[in-house]
């Protein structure tokens, strides 16, 4: 007989079939948007009560447990993404360069099977009108370019942003491998290299992460259900991550033309998307930097990042989530002493 530990992995089950009851009919049933505000609270009560089964039952006989402490969601496929078929309602995917564009990209289109397009390709190529799921953009970043003439194209928009003071860093990243003419997300710039890009350009980053921001929040303020705001570090995140891919597969499946994987498995293919180095696999297209993390400032530059978070904090008071988030983000400035050179 096979005696599994008790508290943590029977609770777990039990809550984890509460998830599938809570959700099952989230895609099935009537899109009223009250309707499935109701079920995404539902999910998230019972997502609270699950702790990913990181690590195998005990055994006593010698079998081999059924749990795989490096896919602790189960497993799912992930499709091979194709261009549509049909014409579909696209959705801009802007972020600010450094805040997991790539990473978003990938998650949407596991989600969805559909292939995702660039501003630039989708801007001259009619065949890809239409017939994706959504554009990655900087716009209006200078790595960006404006796709208004085809508003009547979209959906809407999935805004990612993160806090500026990784943002920027990561931005710097990217810029230092191309210049080196390196491979994308293969390496990280040395401090030294940093610091000389951070005092030279902090001030006009943070002005162009603002604006970035700005441009997308005003662009739907008449229509916020049409914007989807998803903080870089709730996509990343053990606890939150489940729950926030859950409400991006959501937003996309209200676009017309687009189906998205079972909710049911939508956990377990954010895991795949988005943790996977957590598995220790080798995936094809997947590459992560090697290098130096540390990005310091110094104390006043640590000060003008608070004073561009407070600033957008207090321009949207009057929008819940995006004030909530700017607060986080100031909050974490302040418990980081250790960036401080």
């Amino acid at each position: 007989m096979i005696f599994l530990r008790r508290g943590r992995v029977v609770a777990s089950l039990a809550a984890m079939a509460g998830i599938f009851v809570a959700i099952s009919t989230l895609y099935t049933t009537s899109t009223n948007n009250s309707h499935q505000t109701l079920m995404l609270r539902s999910y998230q009560r019972a997502l609270s009560n699950v702790e990913p089964l990181n690590e195998a039952a005990t055994v006593t006989d010698g079998a081999v447990s059924s749990i795989d402490p490096k896919r602790p969601y189960g497993n799912c496929e992930i499709p091979r993404s194709k261009f549509a078929n049909h014409p579909v309602e696209t959705v801009y995917q802007p972020a600010f360069p450094g805040s997991g564009s790539r990473m978003t990209y990938e998650l949407v289109a596991a989600l969805t099977g559909m292939t995702i397009s660039n501003d630039h390709n989708y801007a001259v190529d009619p065949n890809v009108r239409r017939h994706v799921v959504s554009v990655k953009t900087h716009y209006p970043n200078r790595n960006g370019i404006s796709l208004e003439e085809f508003d009547d194209d979209f959906h809407g928009a999935l805004l990612v942003i993160r806090n500026p003071i990784k943002a920027i860093p990561s931005f710097f990243n990217f810029w230092y491998e191309r210049i080196n003419h390196l491979e994308n997300h293969s390496v990280r710039a040395p401090t030294e290299e940093w610091i000389a890009f951070r005092d030279a350009n902090l001030e006009i980053q943070l002005q162009s992460w603002a604006h970035h921001m700005d441009y997308w929040l005003k662009k739907y303020s008449k229509e916020r259900s049409k914007l989807l705001v998803l903080p870089y570090e709730y996509l990343i995140d053990n606890k939150r991550g489940p729950d926030t891919a859950l409400k991006l597969a959501t937003f996309l499946d209200s676009a017309k033309g687009v189906n998205v994987a079972n909710p049911e498995d939508v956990a377990c293919v954010w895991h795949r998307s988005v943790k996977y180095m957590d598995e220790g696999l080798d995936v094809e297209g997947h590459s992560v930097r090697v290098g130096s993390t540390a990005t310091p400032y110094t104390q006043a530059q640590f000060n003008q990042i608070r004073a561009t978070l407070q600033k957008q904090k207090w321009k949207y008071k009057d929008d819940p989530q995006v004030f909530k988030i700017m607060d986080q983000y100031m909050r974490h400035i302040n418990h980081s002493w250790l960036y401080v050179s």
